[in-house]
């Protein structure tokens, strides 16, 4: 077997010139590549996702970008083009992702170090857990969910692995090599983790056995307690829980909302199960986070029957559609007033995190 020899990036351009010479002569730019929208007028490149076929070459140096390069187009992604308001978000997201896995190919062909692919991961999986609460309620052809989670469940995956193997290193040293900053992103995306897979056991196995001074983190704490709330049945507290955590966690548990009220009507339908008293609607958008609009739009998936007045609920179990769905995720309330707060770019590249 031919070993092949490491082969670190030199260029310094969002896209190297091979490939953008040969896009602007075959037009095939992207409509965010063209200067100020001008068609024909080439701006800013970035270099494209392409998939590598089985006997291709080890790319040249000059054709893949440095480290610092690939950081620098991160930024530029995840700023410049994610404001850009020209088209619709959804056309801004397809251009990013595409543009980003090709930064993650970069990343595996030059066989960066642990902490120099957690550095370029971690924004990444901030934009993808974004994107998945911001484009949740847009049709498939527009946003596909189950490839963003796909995704999303990849990067988390690999970022974790060096997280250990950052760990397994700084305990054969007996010596902590990482900053203040460094352990507060650590322990965001050790939070996001356990609340994109709510109600995993893998999920709360790794929380369980994560070091000590990341399972006392507030955050880390907060999002674990909800999860384990939720693996015993007390979904009172994850619904108590969920608008305590900072706004990306929240929006990343706003996808797993339905689904909680879905499991909350249903038991309700057996705990008042009675066709002559009913619950008030006050006591029930207390409990799912809910309009009264939206209340009613539950009642009726799931063939609830609401009083005349709109003001109170009865419950017969009998009557529960078991065989409905949940309402597909939607863009909450609560999670807008937060999301609004902030400056994203500034939350998912992970320089300003705790508001």
């Amino acid at each position: 077997m031919e070993i092949r020899s490491l082969v670190r990036g030199s260029c310094e351009r969002f896209c190297p010139d091979t490939e953008a010479k040969m896009r602007i002569q075959k037009k095939l730019l992207h409509f965010f590549e063209y200067k100020d929208g001008q068609k024909h007028v080439p701006g800013v490149l970035v270099k494209e996702f392409t998939r590598s076929a089985a006997d291709a070459k080890v790319p040249k140096a000059k054709d893949m970008r440095t480290e610092l390069c690939l950081t620098r187009t991160v930024e530029y992604l995840l700023k410049d083009i994610l404001l850009d308001e020209r088209k619709p978000y959804h056309l801004a997201y397809d251009f990013i992702f595409d543009r980003l896995r090709m930064v993650r190919r970069e990343i595996v062909i030059q066989q960066y170090d642990a902490r120099q692919t957690i550095r370029l991961l971690e924004p990444m999986i901030m934009f993808l857990a974004y994107s998945r609460y911001r484009l949740c309620a847009e049709p498939i052809e527009k946003f596909d969910p189950k490839i963003c989670n796909q995704h999303l469940q990849e990067c988390l995956n690999m970022t974790l692995c060096y997280y250990k193997e950052l760990d397994d290193k700084q305990e054969k040293q007996n010596s902590v090599n990482s900053t203040i900053r460094d352990f507060q992103r650590r322990c965001f995306i050790e939070a996001l983790y356990q609340v994109f897979n709510l109600g995993t056991s893998e999920a709360l196995v790794r929380g369980l056995t994560l070091p000590v001074e990341v399972r006392k983190d507030k955050i880390f704490k907060l999002a674990f307690d909800i999860c384990m709330n939720y693996h015993q049945g007390n979904l009172y507290r994850v619904i108590i829980g969920l608008p305590q955590l900072p706004h990306i966690l929240c929006a990343v548990a706003a996808s797993k909302l339905q689904m909680i009220r879905r499991r909350l009507m249903e038991i309700f339908t057996h705990a008042y199960n009675n066709k002559q008293l009913t619950v008030p609607t006050s006591y029930l958008l207390h409990l799912t986070l809910a309009e009264p609009q939206f209340l009613a739009d539950l009642c009726h998936q799931y063939n609830i029957a609401l009083t005349p007045d709109r003001k109170a609920v009865r419950f017969i179990k009998t009557d529960f559609r078991c065989s409905a769905e949940a309402i597909k995720p939607r863009r909450e309330p609560f999670v807008e007033a937060k999301l609004e707060r902030i400056y994203l770019p500034e939350v998912l590249l992970l320089k300003k995190l705790w508001l």
